[in-house]
């Protein structure tokens, strides 16, 4: 199981436009499950531990921190 941490930009996206980001938020939360911090859903591309994943209209550009079990969430976009 992975923890989540959100930069503040990403912090401030997810609660300034609530409920209209519903649907990407639960697919962040959804990653705490993932054996490898990596979604089974959307178009990931992956670079080292930098992950670039297009989900529910969103870009979402996060960090994979294999020996903390963190994920870092540093960007959500919209397309």
């Amino acid at each position: 199981m992975w923890e989540i941490e959100f930069s503040q930009q990403a912090g401030n996206y997810a609660v300034d436009s609530h409920p209209y980001n519903e649907d990407v938020l639960t697919a962040i939360m959804n990653l705490t499950q993932s054996s490898n911090g990596l979604p089974n859903m959307g178009n990931v591309q992956q670079l080292e531990e930098w992950c670039v994943w297009e989900i529910a209209r969103h870009t979402v550009v996060y960090e994979i921190d294999e020996f903390g079990h963190m994920l870092y969430i540093w960007i959500i976009k919209p397309l």
